[in-house]
């Protein structure tokens, strides 16, 4: 089996029952992978998070594989990144 490291992917593109993700650190940097979008293996929290992403979503996830050879990548962890950039306010000096 193969597991990845949690790294950050986005969410470049939606197609049937598939997403198309893009890593987004690390050494496969710009890398793309397709995720389904559900799967038996999948528990409530991965299944909840999953069906609320839309392209150019941010996540931190662990993708696994049966297969070495020619990997089918599933979720097997999944959290959506929130963007922690906030309004500042600037006040003028009276």
């Amino acid at each position: 089996m193969l597991e990845t490291e949690r790294t950050e992917y986005r969410v470049t593109r939606q197609q049937n029952d598939y997403l198309w993700l893009e890593v987004l650190r690390g050494g496969d940097q710009g890398m793309r992978v397709s995720v389904p979008t559900s799967a038996p293996e999948y528990d409530s929290d991965v299944r909840r998070t999953v069906d609320r992403l839309d392209v150019g979503d941010v996540v931190e996830a662990v993708l696994v594989s049966e297969d070495e050879r020619r990997p089918n990548w599933k979720f097997e962890d999944v959290t959506r990144v929130e963007d922690e950039r906030t309004p500042v306010s600037v006040r003028a000096n009276d």
